[in-house]
């Protein structure tokens, strides 16, 4: 692709096009951890949540465990950078407060695959089945990801792959012996 290719137009869109950001999100060590992170624990809640609960309740526990968890690195994260003599200023804040925003954002995909597969008529154990197999082709594509991006052959990145789809694997092993 040329540079041309991506120079703005007046009144165009400055990113380059979809295909060439597929990829780039979650690319830094500490936003694919918190991806990670929100993957699993989104999914582990999920699995729990739908033993006994309603769908609503899945989506609310999801939602509401994840801003916890989110609120609380948040938290910690500045108050390690004050204790560190640190200044918290306006700019340091939402710094912070944006670097874990990955652990948010992956959960949405999973949600929107329970909500979509219940709407389509799917009981609620089925949906979340549908939603945990999301959930562990996006940690299976993210650990192919990261390999890939150390330049690792595609064979042993396809090994990362299957290492982290061992995380999704075993929530799902879980709903099943618990449910």
């Amino acid at each position: 692709m040329t540079a041309a290719s991506h120079s703005p137009q007046e009144g165009a869109d400055p990113r380059p096009p979809w295909h060439e950001r597929v990829g780039r999100r979650w690319s830094e060590e500490g936003e694919l951890s918190h991806a990670i992170h929100g993957i699993v624990v989104g999914s582990a809640v999920m699995m729990a949540a739908s033993l006994h609960g309603t769908l609503g309740q899945v989506v609310v526990s999801v939602a509401a465990t994840l801003l916890v968890y989110w609120a609380t690195e948040r938290y910690a994260d500045l108050l390690a950078a004050g204790a560190r003599g640190k200044g918290l200023d306006r700019r340091r804040v939402v710094t912070a407060l944006g670097r874990g925003w990955p652990m948010l954002q992956s959960s949405y995909a999973p949600v929107v695959v329970l909500l979509v597969a219940s709407a389509l008529g799917a009981e609620l154990r089925s949906a979340v089945l549908t939603a945990l197999g999301l959930s562990t082709v996006m940690l299976a594509g993210l650990g192919y990801d990261a390999a890939r991006r150390r330049a690792l052959a595609p064979a042993r990145a396809l090994g990362w792959a299957g290492l982290s789809a061992l995380l999704g694997v075993a929530v799902i092993a879980l709903k099943l012996v618990l449910h």
